[in-house]
């Protein structure tokens, strides 16, 4: 008899790992075949190619308030050709950070809102002997919290995570103390 409850309780501790060794998840019955997400149904984001813009004209340059500059710089946008492409929804213009006394520093730059990211195509001076020098391979940088190109995207250049047109941008107003609205006013 004590071989037969031995071999009983072996055939049942082997039942008992089998049937947990077949287990299955419990939310199986809930699934299905057509809720399931398919990745290879997924249009990848691809670049499109950029070509370098010419070194902006001084009068085609607009000065932008930004707070994250330091006081005795000032940076500029190329807002009149801003370029904004409904295929790869990327910005692309010009930036020339100018200081008070007279360094001029331009990048062509792209910023990509749905990412959070800029990219550097070219930089430029119009006082060098070479005034434009193109980045063999530029690459996408995540933008900084709280620096002057996380501003310039919150502020000018992005909604939220899609870019504003060139037109939306161009009538963006800089924010002014007068903008500020204070939670104890009623």
């Amino acid at each position: 008899m004590a071989k037969r409850v031995v071999l009983l309780l072996a055939l049942g501790l082997w039942s008992a790992w089998t049937v947990a060794a077949d287990a299955t998840d419990p939310y199986d019955s809930y699934r299905s075949d057509e809720l399931d997400y398919d990745e290879s149904l997924e249009v990848p984001w691809v670049e499109l190619e950029t070509r370098v813009q010419k070194l902006p004209e001084d009068a085609d340059l607009t000065r932008l308030a930004l707070d994250r500059l330091p006081p005795n710089l000032s940076l500029y946008a190329d807002l009149q050709n801003l370029t904004v492409s409904d295929k790869d929804l990327v910005s692309r213009t010009w930036l020339v950070v100018r200081s008070a006394q007279g360094a001029y520093n331009g990048t062509f730059e792209a910023i990509r809102c749905a990412t959070g990211e800029y990219k550097i195509y070219a930089y430029g001076n119009p006082q060098r002997s070479k005034p434009l020098r193109v980045v063999n391979l530029p690459r996408w940088r995540k933008i900084r919290p709280n620096s002057y190109r996380d501003e310039l995207a919150k502020d000018y250049i992005c909604d939220g995570t899609r870019p504003k047109t060139p037109h939306q941008v161009r009538s963006t107003r800089a924010k002014s103390a007068a903008d500020y609205d204070s939670p104890y006013d009623e």
